[in-house]
């Protein structure tokens, strides 16, 4: 019986999804042939065939063509046969089918020809009705908020996300411990090499002997040779004899205005 009920079930949903494709394949036939009598409504129209024109536009709006541009052009053709209330009421329901489905490109592209006060007439007909649509979708929303938050859930934009964890600091040792704990820290020793460098030079210093305490109370007279001879003023501080005035510095005398080098020839 189960295994019975099943199949029956399953049947259903088979039949059942077979039928919304075959509603989905009628519904775009049905679309096709209504966007054909749109078409010839607005030849007619523009061939300044009203009555022809109206016929097809009404034959497709009976029809539940979505196209809202078969209610603008229908409104037209009852402004230009003087029927302004009739004109309105199309361009209303054409505004709302246009707010809800969209396709307002084509619909500016289509009407572009529909020039005069009409005209402003229309778009103002037309603004109004995506306004009153952008009002309904807001209320829409915000009522379906109200009924989350009443639920006691809130909308997935408006949960906070959890804060983050602060990690946890790790002990680190006080590496000055010992000092803080007995007191101010002391200088023991301001030489800290004390102990560990001595002086390197301190078998090669000698003691002051007898000689450098003489020779350092001692200073020796001005101008004494300091390699242990005492040279005459004016000569020749290589040991050779002093020269005349005017003469050879390097031992030969000349007479003025000779060569001091002799003729080399």
């Amino acid at each position: 019986m189960s295994r019975r009920l099943l199949s029956l079930a399953t049947l259903a949903a088979v039949l059942g999804s077979g039928t919304a494709m075959v509603n989905q394949e009628v519904f775009a036939q049905n679309q096709s042939v209504l966007a054909e009598v749109y078409g010839r409504g607005v030849h007619a129209y523009y061939a300044g065939n009203y009555s022809d024109a109206f016929d097809n536009l009404t034959s497709a709006i009976d029809g539940g063509t979505r196209d809202p541009r078969a209610y603008y052009f229908r409104g037209i053709v009852s402004h230009l046969q003087g029927r302004p209330e009739q004109a309105e009421a199309d361009w209303k329901e054409g505004a709302e089918l246009e707010a809800a489905y969209g396709g307002g490109y084509y619909v500016g592209r289509s009407l572009s020809r529909f020039q005069g006060s009409a005209r402003l007439k229309l778009e103002q007909i037309r603004q109004l009705a995506r306004l009153e649509a952008m009002t309904k979708a807001a209320k829409r929303s915000n009522a379906r908020m109200n009924e989350l938050n009443a639920g006691g859930r809130a909308p997935a934009a408006n949960r906070a996300a959890p804060a983050p964890t602060a990690p946890a600091n790790p002990k680190v040792d006080n590496p000055f411990a010992d000092d803080v704990a007995t007191g101010n820290p002391e200088v023991q020793n301001d030489d800290v090499l004390k102990d560990v460098v001595g002086n390197p030079f301190k078998d090669e210093t000698p003691a002051p002997g007898p000689a450098a305490a003489a020779g350092a109370a001692g200073a020796a007279p001005a101008g004494d040779d300091p390699f242990g001879g005492s040279a005459p003023a004016g000569g020749d501080p290589f040991g050779g004899g002093g020269s005349d005035a005017g003469g050879d510095p390097f031992g030969g005398g000349a007479a003025g205005g000779d060569d001091p080098f002799g003729d080399p020839f």
